[in-house]
């Protein structure tokens, strides 16, 4: 965090006040160079610094403005900067104390992540895959259902430090910033060994303790799979037009409606990287189509098979992070006492490991107590 961010935390109202009467500018940069990364601090010629981000440095104005003249804000305490500064970046500043064994990390992903992501990355449902891909990203996915490129963690990303700043800030889903430092260096350690993920070329073992120092070392397989453009520069380079300007009453504007749903939709045999312009008769998780829309019509003792199978079968057909699995009866005797209004209450706003609606939030609280009513008719 810069120090002009730093000491406006608590100003912004002032510095927006400001904008309307000062002119804010930048020096145009060189060219990021993706061998030296975090860019920050590239000098001009005529000895300013800039930051890669395109960030204003400071204000040009003619304007001497004494300290404590305007009497916006205060200055930031270090608590609050503290608060405030929790990015990590990809060279591992930033990156807080703490530590644990791979081994302890698996137990935590299990407990927080595997209900999401599957015991070992695979991805349960809709979710995310962490593990894997490696020599798929050239893949092309064209028409008639080729495999296309594999995003994982391990194939995908070029840094793994930024993603202990993710985790901590933003997971479990259900749950964000539960876990500790340890725990989220745990976590990463697990999925790292996971992608067989090399370090000084040795590889992570059960007992490798994971920290600060350690995920330094880490260089992922795609570090050099990113171009660093100069992000100051415009994306686009058109001229805007002043005068003698086109006549839009004399052009059409044309809106694509497509529905896509089928036609990226991998069937249950197929990897979920699959994608096709073929419309397949499969829908999510191996559901025909055709029962979907007899689902979504509503109707028979099934109602809320096709959503089940769809947003909750990853968990409950596996038992994955405790959740009781469909069928069961010793799994599902205690929480059927419990009545139906406490498995609504649970199944919308989530219960312990599960995330509410169980993570499908798009999911109507008619459609999820279809869904319980289906698990519960199922396990008695």
């Amino acid at each position: 965090m810069s120090r002009f961010v730093a000491r406006n935390i608590v100003v912004m109202t002032g510095a927006l006040a400001l904008s309307a009467s000062m002119a804010l500018a930048y020096d145009k940069g060189a060219p990021a160079d993706p061998n030296h990364y975090p860019y920050h601090g590239v000098v001009k010629k005529d000895g300013k610094k800039i930051n890669i981000d395109g960030a204003v440095m400071r204000l040009r104005t003619n304007v001497k403005i004494k300290k404590g003249e305007l009497h916006y804000g205060v200055n930031a305490t270090p608590k609050q900067i503290a608060g405030w500064n929790v990015d990590v970046r990809p060279d591992g500043k930033g990156l807080p104390p703490g530590q644990m064994t791979v081994e302890e990390g698996a137990d935590v992903f299990a407990n927080n992540c595997a209900m999401c992501h599957g015991d070992f990355g695979e991805g349960a449902g809709k979710n995310p895959v962490l593990v894997g891909g490696f020599g798929t990203l050239k893949n092309q996915a064209k028409t008639g259902g080729e495999d296309g490129p594999e995003k994982t963690l391990g194939s995908y990303a070029p840094y793994i430090t930024p993603f202990f700043w993710y985790i901590k800030m933003a997971m479990p889903l259900p749950t964000p910033k539960k876990l500790t430092n340890d725990q989220v260096y745990g976590i990463l350690g697990y999925l790292l060994q996971l992608n067989e993920i090399k370090v000084d070329g040795k590889e992570i073992e059960d007992d490798t303790v994971i920290n600060a120092d350690f995920l330094k070392k880490v260089h992922m397989p795609n570090e050099k799979g990113f171009i660093y453009n100069n992000l100051r520069k415009p994306d686009t380079h058109n001229t805007r037009c002043m005068k003698d300007c086109r006549d839009m009453k004399k052009w059409t504007v044309m809106h694509i409606k497509i529905d896509a749903t089928e036609s990226i939709t991998p069937s249950v045999e197929v990897p979920r990287y699959n994608c096709g312009g073929k419309p397949l008769s499969i829908g999510a998780n191996g559901v025909p189509a055709a029962e979907m829309k007899l689902a979504a019509a509503g109707g028979g003792a099934d109602k809320g098979k096709a959503e089940y199978k769809a947003s909750c079968a990853a968990c409950h057909d596996s038992g994955a992070a405790g959740a009781p699995v469909v069928g069961n009866k010793d799994d599902w005797a205690a929480r059927i006492k419990e009545g139906k209004t406490t498995l609504y209450e649970h199944a919308i706003k989530g219960f312990n490991g599960m995330p509410p609606k169980g993570g499908n939030m798009s999911l109507k609280d008619d459609q999820v107590k279809a869904i319980v009513d289906y698990m519960v008719n199922k396990s008695k």
